[in-house]
């Protein structure tokens, strides 16, 4: 009997908006919510733990690859995954939306 294999640490994101920031030759990725980006770049949202989908700076967002620790240090002088997640939301990124 064949069994199916169901990954339990792939997480789904749905309802995501993807901002990009390349800095220092490497492009940087986090997950937001869709609508709450625009909140966050008007000026309405003033929470950023409500804006990101999880505080997590990644290489490929849709395919899950999380960044370098030495290429973040190398880019933004930090490992700070919070302070990252700010200065590439503030940032003037793509916003790129879709489900992934």
């Amino acid at each position: 009997m064949a069994m199916i294999f169901t990954p339990t640490n792939q997480v789904r994101l749905t309802n995501v908006a993807i901002v990009r920031m390349k800095k220092a030759g490497k492009r940087f990725e986090i997950a937001c919510y869709k609508n709450k980006v625009v909140s966050w770049r008007n000026k309405v949202e003033k929470d950023l733990d409500e804006v990101l989908q999880t505080p997590t700076v990644f290489a490929n967002v849709s395919k899950g690859q999380t960044a370098k620790k030495e290429d973040l240090v190398a880019a933004f002088g930090t490992e700070d995954q919070k302070e990252i997640c700010l200065q590439v939301s503030n940032g003037c990124g793509l916003l790129r939306g879709g489900l992934y």
